[in-house]
């Protein structure tokens, strides 16, 4: 039997296609663990508008909770499961 590859869900990928160029640099930071505060560090937003962002993005996306928006990135093909959040 030939190997497949993990299935990606066209309704996520249609989902990915909707989020705003911000929220496609936070759901990457997600992806790699960032908690809220460091996202906010980096892109200079409070920690409570990081928090809307993830929530705007878990609506999108029809997930419930960062966990899944970090698997969907990753079988979208948005961050490597091998980068760390140092990089």
């Amino acid at each position: 039997m030939p190997e497949t590859k993990p299935e990606t869900d066209s309704s996520a990928l249609l989902a990915l296609e909707r989020l705003s160029p911000r929220e496609r640099e936070i759901i990457k930071m997600v992806a790699l663990g960032l908690s809220n505060q460091s996202i906010g560090e980096r892109l200079f937003i409070s920690d409570k508008t990081v928090k809307n962002y993830v929530t705007s993005i878990r609506r999108k996306l029809c997930v419930e909770n960062r966990i899944q928006i970090a698997l969907t990135a990753i079988r979208c093909g948005l961050v490597d499961p091998g980068i760390s959040q140092q990089q």
